[in-house]
């Protein structure tokens, strides 16, 4: 059973008399619902974190809070082994889905000066690494897919043919992708999982993993696992057009995701990278 650690509870402040229920936290935190007085929260919290993990997650989510039309549980307390957040509490509304919709438009209509991020942050359980970079496709193969493919090369993941056709993939990245029109701020991490209904039906994203890149990048993770409704799509696309070639990127860009599926779950995703290498380079 699940328990927060006295040190814990004594950081975030929680009353001796809360109420307290263990809640799915995924992959790598334990997580739990608080319900003292007057309040309820939800609490991440882990023994051994990466360094400033929870740091950065609540840093990220104060970016995105800070945008019109983007909704974000709200920070109440952070420190080196845990993330305290204002419980979200909600249900599907008839408008929920087109709402979703425009928050992922609001939220990439948002510009930056470069492409990057100012720190590193994580995906996942993984590390992600950043920098300013003036051209987007440089820092997608620099910061996103080499890392990735490092990393699996590590892990024994990379067979010699499989790493052979990803290297002649990331070289030629120019045949495929353009630069797109502006860096716009993206979650990173849109899989269906990471939103959920607040009050009155508004949607709110979670767990990001931000960076200013290319809108196609979420829209592909959105694309990868399923979940998003025709509607949400449809709001999405009154905002921001479609790509006239987005059929052929979006494998390029779910490459990504599935190499870090790769790493922190094995060989199960290696047949969906193998399919996207051969596409493009046979």
């Amino acid at each position: 059973m699940a328990v927060i650690p006295a040190n814990v509870l004594k950081e975030a402040g929680i009353d001796e008399g809360a109420f307290i229920m263990a809640v799915s936290g995924g992959d790598m935190n334990q997580a739990f619902q608080i319900r003292s007085k007057n309040s309820r929260y939800f609490l991440k919290c882990h023994e051994n974190p990466p360094s400033r993990f929870f740091q950065k997650e609540a840093r990220q989510l104060s970016i995105l809070g800070n945008i019109a039309g983007v909704n974000v549980p709200e920070v109440v307390r952070f420190g080196n082994h845990y993330l305290l957040l204002a419980w979200v509490e909600g249900n599907l509304a008839l408008r929920t889905e087109a709402k979703l919709g425009e928050l992922i438009a609001d939220l990439h209509s948002e510009k930056g000066k470069s492409f990057g991020f100012d720190e590193d942050n994580f995906i996942g359980t993984l590390p992600q690494y950043n920098a300013w970079m003036e051209r987007w496709i440089d820092f997608y193969k620099d910061y996103r897919l080499l890392p990735q493919l490092n990393e699996a090369n590590k892990r024994g993941h990379l067979p010699k043919g499989r790493k052979k056709k990803a290297h002649q993939l990331v070289e030629n990245l120019h045949q495929w992708l353009s630069e797109p029109a502006y860096p716009a701020l993206l979650h990173g991490d849109l899989w269906a999982g990471n939103w959920l209904a607040g009050p009155g039906g508004a949607p709110y994203v979670i767990d990001p993993a931000i960076s200013y890149g290319d809108p196609a990048f979420d829209r592909a993770m959105m694309a990868l696992f399923g979940g998003y409704s025709a509607r949400t799509m449809d709001s999405y696309h009154e905002k921001i057009k479609r790509e006239a070639q987005e059929e052929e990127i979006m494998p390029i860009y779910q490459l990504y995701f599935l190499l870090v599926h790769l790493n922190m779950f094995g060989e199960m995703y290696g047949s969906s990278v193998d399919r996207i290498l051969k596409r493009y380079v046979g």
